[in-house]
């Protein structure tokens, strides 16, 4: 009989060890029910702190990055421009050099063809003007008849010239 009465009790603490387990869960069942929505808000608030904070990061991150950018386009503009600068004066030098050159061998520059074309078409104006003066001069002049006594005379002085 005693072995029934420990089995019975062993029997009756496993039950109720059992039911323990039993509410133990049904308790963390409904605590989670009434704590889950308030956890589940808590943690919605601590992502949107931590979403905040990264974005802040990251647009300070991108400020500094555009701040760079801009400070290394400012460098390359000047060194860009201090290049265009030696490379116009470099050719300044070149350019005045090889002038030097041509102008030692006699060579004439733009310049002195540019005069002397502007001196050609004053002398080729200059020489059709007298050509119209001279064609409208002959037509003016009326031809003079010459008598027969002089052309004699005309004749005979021209041959004792020759």
């Amino acid at each position: 009989m005693k072995a029934d009465m420990s089995e019975k009790q062993f029997t009756l603490n496993v039950r109720e060890f059992a039911r323990q387990i039993w509410l133990a869960g049904l308790g963390a069942f409904a605590k989670t029910q009434e704590e889950g929505n308030r956890l589940f808000d808590t943690l919605v608030q601590e992502g949107e702190a931590v979403d905040a904070r990264l974005k802040q990061n990251a647009d300070a991150k991108v400020t500094q990055l555009k701040e760079g950018i801009s400070a290394v386009e400012d460098t390359v503009g000047a060194l860009q421009g201090r290049a265009v600068e030696t490379w116009s004066k470099l050719e300044q030098v070149f350019q005045t050099r090889v002038a030097r050159a041509l102008h030692r061998l006699g060579v004439p520059t733009r310049d002195d063809i540019q005069q002397l074309f502007a001196q050609i078409d004053a002398l080729s104006h200059n020489v059709q003007e007298l050509a119209r003066m001279t064609e409208a001069e002959t037509k003016t002049r009326k031809p003079r008849v010459a008598k027969p006594a002089e052309t004699s005379a005309e004749t005979h002085l021209s041959d004792s010239l020759v």
